[in-house]
């Protein structure tokens, strides 16, 4: 019989770190994926917890990437998937050799090779006998709240000026960062007989204090979910995140899904689009099938009474002892383009060394009528159409979408119990854009269109790096990590180099130094120079409190033809979280 695994030495919930103003949409979508996988974990829904975790590693490299896939491995071993826990602490331990929680998977992992095979798990497709327990309410979550706060110094001089006469010099100073970002994220949970219901509700606010600038409050997630664990289906009303099926970004509707036997289940999803964006919403309506490993979905998307998007996909994910892949394929039908194509894998060939690789080739944006608003001058496609046919506008949609495709391989091998070394192989490049937009041709000035100019590619950028990791090198809990990163494209060369240090004077308490150096040289002839120190404390002043801070420079010394700049930024930022 499977014992649980004493969950003592990690925290009982991840934490998710508030993200900086200006955050790309892909840590937007992580981050709010992430906050769903904490809570499905605070309510002990493991299986739902793995479930996000795999979909938001399906995602391109992002801030939550690391730390997702430390507590997937969790997941799968709260939920007695002892075997596909070792896998991801593996990966894990691969993939990411350098960091504070780089002892903790090790020892979990250790553990969980000393430990039996958990029990074998029916998969008669009987339905489960539901045990009468108590009714049972709970309310958990966490308030989070950190500053940021940066300045700006540049001293130019001007050397473009006559031989003999004196240079111009000039400084600028700015206060370039004020805000303070708070986080809540409230769960209330009820489990009365074969019903299981939860209210979410997430939201994050900025306040921004420079001047001129605007505060936001974004609603996250504010949903109720109801699941029937005796005929397994489940609905969920409200503001919610995609957990895939074509749908590409945060939405206000409904989500249901049956699961007829154990391995197979169906799935509805309807809504609109709630990205926070100017304009119209897009309506979309869709349908998937999990069949085990392999998800198959159909999707449709309307903005403006126009075809905004139809696609197709398919998601496909596979685990075993010394392998794991994830792939995802969709495709518009109603651009006839493939819009993502990405496998992310790995391979142990050893006990001592793994390969990873990543293929991702994607439309960036994700390929959608919406798009002929790039450039334009009105937020209406309607608008447009005023101006051209609807075949045109979606010419003009695709010529202003483009191509992103990167490839990665990388092998990560250990040396002894302090030292691995590891390395990569990077490849990526944007896609040129044609010319597109209307000129009228009386002014010989733009349209309400706007008119982009022909874009050329970025070309191959190609990056080698080397990395050497070392644990417990003076005390129990340290590590450190030196990098060496090569660069090189059509148009500049570079050099980056990196080191990060972490040490656990105290129980409670914990530093992390960082310092990083890029050199760049560019065929215009601009050469940039950059060096950013950083130093971060975190201290647990009680179980469910953490305070934070960390502050740090930035130097740079830029120099082309007709300037030399040299700048300097002070940052900071401190916080707390409070778990309940």
């Amino acid at each position: 019989k499977s014992a649980p695994v004493n969950d003592g030495a990690f925290p009982y919930l991840p934490n998710v770190s508030p993200l900086p103003k200006g955050a790309s949409e892909i840590d937007q979508n992580a981050m709010a994926l992430m906050q769903s996988a904490r809570s499905a974990l605070a309510s002990r829904d493991n299986y739902l917890a793995v479930d996000i975790f795999n979909r938001l590693l399906l995602l391109p490299p992002n801030s939550y990437s690391q730390e997702a896939q430390e507590w997937v491995g969790v997941a799968r071993e709260r939920a007695n998937q002892w075997s596909k826990a070792k896998v991801e602490y593996e990966l894990y331990l691969k993939l990411y050799p350098s960091g504070n929680a780089t002892d903790r998977v090790r020892q979990r992992l250790a553990r969980l090779k000393s430990q039996s095979a958990p029990a074998a798990v029916d998969i008669t497709g009987e339905k489960k006998k539901i045990v009468q327990e108590p009714e049972q309410h709970m309310v958990y979550g966490s308030v989070g709240m950190h500053y940021y706060h940066g300045a700006t110094k540049v001293d130019s001089t001007d050397i473009s000026t006559q031989f003999g006469a004196t240079p111009l010099k000039s400084t600028f100073t700015a206060v370039d960062q004020s805000s303070l970002i708070t986080t809540v994220d409230v769960t209330e949970r009820v489990i009365a007989g074969k019903y299981d219901s939860r209210v979410v509700f997430r939201d994050t606010a900025y306040s921004n204090f420079l001047d001129g600038q605007t505060s936001r409050n974004r609603v996250t997630a504010a949903y109720y979910e109801l699941k029937d664990k005796e005929y397994d289906y489940s609905m969920r009303v409200g503001r919610q995140s995609a957990y895939g099926g074509g749908v590409l970004g945060r939405f206000d509707g409904v989500s249901s899904g049956w699961g007829i036997t154990p391995g197979f289940r169906v799935n509805a999803v309807a809504g609109q689009l709630s990205d926070y964006i100017l304009g119209a919403n897009p309506i979309f309506y869709g349908a998937s099938a999990d069949m085990g490993p392999l998800s198959i979905y159909g999707i449709r998307q309307t903005v403006e009474g126009l075809d905004d998007r139809q696609a197709v996909g398919t998601e496909l994910r596979y685990y075993d002892q010394n392998k794991s892949a994830y792939s995802l394929l969709d495709y518009d039908t109603l651009y006839s383009a493939l819009n993502i194509a990405m496998l992310q894998a790995t391979y142990t060939v050893s006990q001592d060394t793994t390969y990873n690789m990543l293929l991702d080739h994607r439309r960036a944006p994700y390929i959608s009528t919406r798009n002929a608003l790039i450039g334009s001058a009105t937020l209406y496609l309607n608008d447009l159409l005023q101006l051209m046919t609807e075949d045109e506008l979606r010419k003009m949609a695709a010529d202003r979408t483009g191509t992103s495709d990167m490839a990665q391989m990388g092998v990560n091998r250990q040396l002894n119990q302090k030292w691995q070394i590891g390395g990569d192989l990077r490849y990526s490049s944007f896609s040129g854009l044609p010319a597109s937009g209307i000129t009228d041709p009386a002014t010989q000035l733009p349209t309400i269109t706007g008119v982009i100019p022909e874009t050329a590619g970025t070309g191959g950028e190609w990056g080698i790096s080397s990395q050497l990791v070392g644990s417990n090198l003076y005390s129990a809990n340290d590590s450190t990590v030196i990098s060496i990163t090569l660069t090189s494209s059509p148009v500049y060369k570079g050099q980056i180099f990196y080191i990060y240090n972490r040490s656990n004077p105290a129980q409670k308490l914990s530093f992390d130094t960082t310092l990083q150096y890029y050199r760049f040289n560019y065929d215009s002839g601009m050469l940039m120079n950059r060096i950013v120190p950083v130093i971060r404390m975190a201290y647990k002043l009680r179980k469910t409190v953490s305070l934070d801070m960390d502050a740090g420079m930035e130097f740079s010394h830029t120099e082309t033809a007709l300037q030399v700049s040299d700048g300097q930024r002070q940052f900071y930022s401190v916080g707390f979280q409070w778990d309940f």
